[in-house]
């Protein structure tokens, strides 16, 4: 079954309402960082306006840390005419942002005209997330495995890892057992990795074993995943 779309209950009520006609599996509640969530997807939200008013207020890039910390994927989308641009004071420094999100930052910029594009673009994405899982599932296992892709297969079981957080841990910690064996405080050194992330891995990796009497999730820990 494919998993639901978060919309941020500060959201638009007309994006979520057109995603549902879309055929979206589509849930309003509070969650941050971010505006939408689709899997291991955190996605940002922003008008033109609201792009150059974050910016100016030096918000915008402690945003998009913050929602690169809580996901393994970060997306930024930009909605409005971008032909506005040459409209504002310094257009300069919004395409010097642009350059410094995508290279610095790593979090791709994808523009839509409106929040009709907006609802259209998260429809893609979440069809497109769920059609991967339903192919391979969320860890699907080859039948050969070099000792490189057998290492990050490993790593990938911990809780909200996908294949980018697994090669930051192994460059960072060097070998499978170190990364099992780190701290809260060594793995929040790894990017990518925050403090709510941090404390969950630990807590899966130091659950004593119960079989089928008891399930352990973010539900267990006093802040999920995606908590300030």
């Amino acid at each position: 079954m494919p998993a639901d779309l978060v919309v941020d209950a500060n959201e638009p009520r007309a994006i979520h309402d057109r995603l549902v006609e879309l055929g979206v599996r589509a849930v309003r509640r509070k969650i941050t960082p971010g505006d939408y969530v689709c899997g291991e997807i955190g996605i940002e939200r922003k008008t033109l306006q609201d792009f150059f008013a974050s910016l100016i207020r030096k918000r915008l890039f402690e945003q998009l840390r913050r929602l690169r910390e809580a996901y393994p994927v970060a997306l930024l989308i930009l909605e409005g005419d971008l032909a506005e641009i040459s409209d504002f004071k310094t257009p300069r420094a919004i395409f010097g942002a642009f350059a410094a999100i995508e290279i610095d930052e790593r979090v791709p910029i994808l523009a839509t005209a409106d929040r009709e594009q907006t609802a259209v673009l998260l429809s893609v994405i979440w069809k497109r997330q769920s059609k991967v899982r339903m192919e391979y599932g969320l860890r699907h296992k080859p039948k050969t495995l070099t000792l490189e892709e057998r290492q990050r297969f490993l790593v990938e079981g911990l809780p909200s890892v996908g294949d980018v957080l697994a090669r930051n841990l192994l460059e960072h910690f060097g070998s499978v057992r170190a990364v099992f064996a780190a701290d809260e405080a060594a793995l929040r050194q790894v990017p990518g990795i925050g403090e709510a992330k941090a404390a969950f891995i630990v807590a899966v990796l130091g659950a004593k074993y119960e079989g089928r009497q008891r399930r352990i999730d973010a539900g267990d820990l006093e802040a999920g995943p995606h908590d300030r």
